[in-house]
């Protein structure tokens, strides 16, 4: 929560909002969990609360999951009060490849993955470049953030050969995420 005060205010308070539950799951089968059936919970692996081999500090493990899930509350609220795809979609475009998992998901699925992978680099870059967290932790953000901008990238990429199946609202944040997966700074 510091981490993210410290960086992104902004994103600390929309969790305020959207998220209203945090519970911590054991296991190695999955590191984090949203359901729309228990909207406003999200559920994220213990192991987020600790440091990688590779150095990624706790914090910027854990904010990263909280931006994760929490967005996903957002986009399945979002996406209610206006659709992102239009109607079906999911059933004409067929389950597609997507940068974070490796079973096909539907294009709702890799429509969140790009929303989310966004938000991530967001945060990432945004703790980079404040130095928020001490040098070695900052460089394995760095390379946590390079990692996610190409996962990015091929989701905006992917996500554009089907802009025919957004809706316009769909299709402004398609842009933004392209904007994001852009930009190198």
């Amino acid at each position: 929560m510091r981490l993210l005060q410290d960086v992104w205010p902004e994103m600390l308070d929309e969790l305020r909002t959207v998220v209203r539950q945090v519970a911590l799951l054991d296991g190695m089968a999955i590191d984090g969990f949203t359901d729309f059936t228990v909207h406003g919970a999200v559920l994220i692996n213990r192991r987020r609360l600790s440091a990688t081999r590779s150095g990624l500090p706790g914090p910027a493990r854990l904010a990263e999951a909280l931006v994760h899930e929490g967005t996903h509350n957002r986009c399945n609220v979002a996406g209610v009060r206006a659709p992102f795809l239009r109607p079906a979609a999911d059933d004409t475009a067929g389950p597609l490849a997507t940068p974070l998992r490796p079973d096909p998901r539907p294009l709702s699925g890799l429509f969140q993955q790009t929303v989310v992978l966004a938000r991530c680099v967001l945060l990432h870059r945004r703790t980079a470049d404040e130095a928020a967290l001490p040098a070695a932790g900052t460089a394995a953000v760095r390379t946590r953030h390079d990692r996610l901008l190409t996962n990015l990238r091929t989701a905006v990429t992917s996500l554009a050969t089907h802009r025919t199946s957004l809706t316009e609202h769909g299709a402004g944040l398609l842009r933004q995420c392209a904007t994001i997966a852009r930009d190198t700074t």
